[in-house]
């Protein structure tokens, strides 16, 4: 039953749905009691971010608040690979084949998450971190680096939650995501913002307009370490593959709780 309801709602037609209810301004009164009844029911404060939740015109744009830089101080580190978003880190493996563990008991090819073959000769460093409603929606790049390209795949919006995780095989590599090829250091790793239900849409800073589908399409771009790389529009999760000769000392542990710039590991 668990199964077949998560499969039902896994459909982007109900998260695009979700998309539109969320993004509704008028009446404002309406508009208001969902952005308080979603702050109230998440605990989410408005310390770091602009304004009041009643700058926000509608229950979508609250999603993704800004952080206010006269209040939070993201700083850089050029010998550091940093956080790029809030959230949870529940998995941190090295790994010299092809798979990974999405949680204990299943696994899934780090090849079809990133829709790309590696050389597994080489080890690498997988960091995953969920981010739950509670948190800050958008997500930043983690070190100077270049895009090199992108490819937008994925055809269902499974929830990221405990329970999807435990019954849902190849969950991360089913789900609509966006995988980004970074260059920094000599090195590439990848980025991958994986989508999840009720998730309006993915977006990112240096995709402009309509794109091909499942294909890889070149960006060759630089960007400064926290600068916004793009934002959910609710809570989903970041999954980064390092080579492992760039990782250095590990400063995080698995269930730890992060906010974006805090430090993951040293770069060697």
């Amino acid at each position: 039953m668990v199964k077949f309801f998560l499969f039902f709602i896994s459909f982007p037609f109900f998260s695009r749905l979700w998309g539109k209810i969320t993004g509704i301004k008028q009446p404002r009164f309406l508009s208001k009691f969902m952005i308080k009844t979603f702050k109230k029911h998440y605990q989410i404060e408005m310390n770091r971010f602009e304004g009041t939740e009643f700058d926000y015109p509608s229950l979508k744009s609250f999603f993704v608040r800004k952080l206010d830089y006269s209040k939070v101080k993201l700083e850089k580190k050029s010998n550091i690979l940093l956080s790029p978003c809030d959230g949870k880190i529940t998995k941190i493996e090295t790994i010299s084949q092809d798979v990974t563990t999405l949680v204990k008991g299943k696994t899934y090819k780090i090849s079809e998450l990133l829709h790309k073959d590696l050389d597994f000769s080489k080890e690498f460093v997988v960091f995953t971190i969920y981010l739950s409603p509670h948190d800050y929606h958008r997500y930043h790049f983690p070190i100077n680096c270049k895009v090199i390209d992108y490819c937008h795949t994925g055809t269902k919006l499974f929830p990221v939650n405990s329970i999807s995780v435990n019954n849902i095989d190849n969950l991360f590599v089913k789900n609509e995501r966006i995988i980004t090829r970074l260059k920094f250091q000599n090195s590439e790793m990848y980025y991958v913002a994986v989508g999840a239900t009720f998730v309006g849409s993915l977006k990112m800073v240096f995709i402009d307009g309509k794109h091909n589908f499942d294909k890889w399409i070149e960006v060759n771009k630089d960007f400064l370490q926290n600068e916004e790389a793009g934002m959910f529009e609710m809570g989903s999760t970041i999954v980064m593959v390092i080579p492992k000769n760039k990782v250095g000392n590990i400063l995080v542990k698995e269930n730890q709780n992060i906010k974006v710039g805090d430090e993951l590991f040293n770069l060697k």
